[in-house]
Order: C-alpha cells, then structure tokens, then sequence
C-alpha cells in the first residue's frame, strides 16, 4: 500500500498510514523534516500522471489565504491573504489527483476554504496536534475533502493518543534538524486523525485485494 502526501511539511498526515504499513512518500517545496521518503518539488510542475500507481494521495494546501487569523489579522501582515492567490494552490492539487487517478484522495484544509471553493466538504475535525493539547487557544478546525471511505474518529482520549507517539524520538529529531515556526508545528496534522483515515483505506484497500 502507498500513500502520496503532497505539501507534507513535517509529515503529521503519513505518520498514520505509515503506522498502518503504507510506504509512505512526501513532496514539499522544502524540507522541514519530513521523516520518510521525501521528493522536493513545487506542485505547479508536477504533472500527475507520473504518480499514478499510488493507492492513496493526500494534500494539505497551504491555509494561509483562508484562515480566521487571515481575517483578524491579514490587513497587518507584510503580504496580506489572497484568497484567489491561494485557490491557485489547492485547484493545482485538485488536477494533479485528477490525473494521477489514486483509489482514494484526501484533501485537508481550514474550514474558511470551504467560503472559496464549489466542491462540498466530507468531514470536520477539531482534534489536536500533541503541541495544542496543552494551548487549547490555538485549536484548529480541519475540513477535509475526497472520495476517502467513511470512518470513526476517535473523540475520547484521542489526546492521550496524540501526546503519546509526539515524544517519538523521530519527531524529536525532526525539531533538531531546523527550528520550525508556530504556523509549521500548528499545521501538523494530529496522529489520530491521520490513523483514522490511514485505517479507512487499508480496510478497503484490503477487502477489495481479497475480492
């Protein structure tokens, strides 16, 4: 079983499918630790039919342009949020999956995508990263899209999940390597959340192998 994480930053989404036995891949425009194999590239040129054969394709735009902060506080930043500019990047996504043609595809995003872009949401989660557990102001609201397989997400002790594998000595070797922004580590996609779409495909992946 393979996973694609495209934008993957430090690699939150394939920890799941990694812990599931995926071979996991990641493509970033730069490396900020990404633990498994890693393509640096910028999405605009790739052509997505040169990736086909992977079971399972994720991507996590950059929210920059859409997030709540980005209306709160854009009109201060140095480049303040283009929502059109950001749109760039997640329908460049979009068209990769279309023709890279995976079994599943995933994509994640804050919410105030969802005021941008026509094609309904599947799911919202506000499961935190193991860093948030213990600054509940900087919870994050995650939407996703996709034709992934329905799934249960852990809502009880899901923190206790999450602090438990963020002391894993790779994340702690991922820090050392470069010393990554709030806006990165924020960013990361929480551990339960990844296994739970992680077990969802393989599930079916499997069912389908047997048949």
């Amino acid at each position: 079983m393979k996973l694609l994480d495209c934008f993957c930053g430090m690699g939150g989404a394939s920890e799941g499918f990694h812990r599931e036995g995926f071979e996991c891949t990641g493509i970033d425009i730069v490396d900020v630790g990404y633990p498994y194999t890693f393509i640096q590239a910028d999405m605009h040129d790739l052509d997505g039919a040169d990736y086909r054969g992977y079971d399972v394709i994720w991507g996590s735009p950059p929210c920059r342009d859409f997030s709540r902060f980005a209306k709160i506080y854009g009109t201060t930043w140095k480049n303040p949020p283009n929502p059109k500019n950001g749109l760039k990047l997640v329908q460049c996504f979009l068209n990769f999956v279309s023709q890279a043609k995976p079994r599943f595809w995933i994509m994640e995003n804050v919410s105030g995508l969802r005021e941008h872009l026509s094609l309904p949401c599947r799911f919202k989660s506000n499961l935190r990263s193991g860093s948030q557990v213990k600054q509940k102001k900087q919870q994050m609201v995650r939407t996703f899209w996709g034709n992934f397989p329905n799934f249960l997400l852990p809502k009880e002790n899901s923190n206790i999940i999450m602090d438990k594998y963020t002391r894993k000595s790779s994340r702690k070797k991922a820090y050392q390597r470069i010393r990554l922004s709030t806006s990165e580590k924020r960013a990361k996609i929480p551990l339960a959340c990844s296994l739970a779409f992680a077990r969802a495909c393989k599930r079916q992946l499997l069912e389908a192998s047997i048949k």
